[in-house]
């Protein structure tokens, strides 16, 4: 889904980046499937790559360098799903309290949370940002407790940042009331919210259709995309998907339509998901996922296989929900892995994909487009072999760069 996001001022001092490694084959052998590398120096320009130097070094009158020492280059990360605006992280430790009704333990605590979003937000980013994501969806409370007021201080906390590109979702967490939320979500939209939320038109609202129609009437008055919460099972969660996409369809909302969870078709049976999974790749609704401990699991392989873009989030970090959130894409990419049995080279670098997007993707003949000339300079360096190494071990992340300035790491460039 494109949706539009705060840009950072690009570092316009040109710099080059040497002693690089970069991936460029994946082959079989006799003992399996192995990914081929190459040292590199790579110019940065205005947040872009503006050249690519194969086993050579940057030039001798190069006026800023750095010397990578043989990491492995990958494509920084992103987070579709994380709500920053309700949570306890950045503040002193707090453990879910069992037995207390979730959504009545939130309204109690709104007031509170919403009050400590400068400081909780900005160190959830400062934890997304180190564990390699620049691209993150924030989902955004917009209830009848505090109105619009979250939204109003997460889009001050992401706009006086340059070191990731956020874009915020106005979430209707608790419904909406039949339609008393429809006036603040149009404010938060106005506000800058730049995706109109929603959650379980079924369950949770009691009315599909009437939902729908207002999360995409306010989309197509406010030209956002739309980010829908489908929790529901069974034959009402399908019923629900197919909705959506009609939906989509009749507002011409192609490729700007998301799904976070999609649990309905965690359970459904191989050609009920081919023809889901079909519907969703021709109008280019994706869905985001997170992977947990246990819990049933959303058929990605098929939906990927179909052309449906999945992508991973950590969904609550450390909130009324949930103490164990991470915030580490790179760790959901490597529970993915172990849920469905991935574990050879090949398909230990595909599932990068999942977590970095389209620069992680490797053709059919086992190469990769990324990085060339003119991509976003937004990446990592780990100290391992080959993507397959650093998924399975979960890499550390020394350096993060968002538009070619480095936002995270030691610096080590020579001027």
């Amino acid at each position: 889904m494109t949706i539009e996001q705060t840009q950072p001022a690009a570092e316009n001092t040109p710099r080059w980046i040497e002693g690089v490694l970069i991936e460029t084959k994946i082959i079989d052998t006799d003992d399996g499937a192995r990914t081929l590398t190459e040292p590199a120096a790579i110019k940065i320009e205005n947040g872009t790559f503006t050249e690519i130097r194969f086993g050579a070094s940057a030039p001798s009158d190069a006026h800023t360098r750095m010397d990578a020492d043989g990491m492995l280059m990958l494509p920084s990360l992103r987070d579709t799903h994380v709500h920053l605006d309700k949570t306890f992280y950045g503040g002193p430790w707090r453990a879910p309290i069992p037995g207390r009704h979730w959504l009545a333990e939130e309204e109690r605590l709104l007031p509170e949370m919403s009050e400590n979003i400068p400081i909780r937000s900005n160190a959830i980013l400062d934890l997304l940002i180190s564990n390699g994501t620049t691209e993150v969806v924030a989902h955004c409370n917009v209830d009848h407790v505090i109105g619009t007021r979250n939204v109003e201080r997460l889009l001050q906390v992401v706009r006086s940042r340059d070191d990731v590109d956020t874009a915020v979702v106005a979430y209707p967490q608790h419904g909406l009331q039949g339609g008393k939320i429809k006036p603040l979500l149009a404010d938060a939209l106005r506000a800058g919210a730049s995706v109109i939320g929603g959650l379980d038109p079924g369950s949770r609202e009691r009315d599909v259709d009437r939902t729908l129609d207002t999360i995409f009437d306010l989309a197509v008055e406010y030209d956002v995309g739309v980010d829908l919460h489908l929790h529901d099972p069974g034959t009402l969660g399908l019923f629900e998907l197919d909705r959506v996409i009609d939906y989509t369809l009749q507002a011409g909302r192609q490729g700007r339509v998301s799904l976070s969870n999609a649990n309905a078709l965690a359970n459904a049976d191989a050609p009920t998901v081919r023809a889901m999974a079909e519907r969703l790749a021709e109008n280019r609704i994706g869905i985001g996922t997170t992977i947990g401990v246990g819990g049933s699991v959303i058929p990605i392989s098929a939906l990927s296989a179909a052309g449906v873009e999945v992508s991973l989030g950590s969904d609550s970090i450390t909130d009324i929900l949930t103490p164990f959130g991470q915030g580490d894409i790179l760790e959901q990419v490597w529970m993915l892995a172990q849920r469905f049995g991935w574990s050879d080279e090949r398909r230990l670098a595909q599932a990068l994909l999942y977590g970095a997007g389209e620069p992680a993707r490797w053709s059919a003949d086992g190469r990769r487009a990324w990085p060339a000339v003119g991509d976003a300079a937004d990446f990592l360096l780990v100290r391992a072999s080959c993507t397959a190494e650093a998924v399975a071990r979960r890499a550390d992340r020394c350096h993060v760069f968002h538009r070619g300035r480095q936002v995270c790491g030691p610096t080590t460039e020579t001027r």
